[in-house]
C-alpha cells in the first residue's frame, strides 16, 4: 500500500520535471530570462542546455581584486568580527545577569558560535 501511494506521488510529480525550459534575452536590459511559459509570439529563444554554463560571460568580466586589497579588507573584517564577537558576550553577560529567558541566551550563545566560525575561516 505505502510502495503504490509513493508512486503515485511520484508519477504526479513527474510532469513538472519534464518541462520545457525557455531561454531568451531581454533585448531592452540585456537579462537572460529562463521560464517554463513559451515566449509570445515573435520573440526568439533558444533551447535550454544544462550543459552550457550561463555565467560564463559573467565569471570572465567579475572585477579582481589584488592582494594587498584583499588582505586590507581582511583585516577591515576581521576587526568588525571581533568587534561584534565582544558586544555580544557582552549582551550574553548582560542577559545570564538580568535573568533573560532560555531563547534570548540560546541565541546570544548562536551568535558567538557564528562569530568564531566567520573569525576562523578569515585567511
Amino acid at each position: 500500500m505505502i510502495r503504490a501511494c509513493l508512486l503515485i506521488a511520484m508519477l504526479v510529480a513527474l510532469p513538472p520535471a519534464l518541462a520545457e525550459i525557455h531561454v531568451r534575452v531581454d533585448p531592452a536590459s540585456g537579462v537572460t530570462v529562463l521560464s517554463n511559459v513559451p515566449p509570445k509570439p515573435g520573440l526568439t529563444t533558444a533551447p535550454f542546455s544544462p550543459a552550457v554554463p550561463l555565467r560564463s560571460a559573467a565569471a570572465a568580466s567579475f572585477p579582481k581584486v589584488d592582494p594587498h586589497t584583499q588582505q586590507e579588507r581582511d583585516i577591515d573584517r576581521r576587526a568588525i568580527l571581533e568587534n561584534e564577537l565582544v558586544s555580544e558576550q557582552k549582551a550574553l553577560t548582560t542577559a545570564r545577569e538580568h535573568g533573560a529567558d532560555d531563547d534570548a541566551r540560546h541565541r546570544h550563545i548562536a551568535n558567538l558560535a557564528a562569530l568564531r566560525r566567520e573569525l576562523r575561516s578569515i585567511r
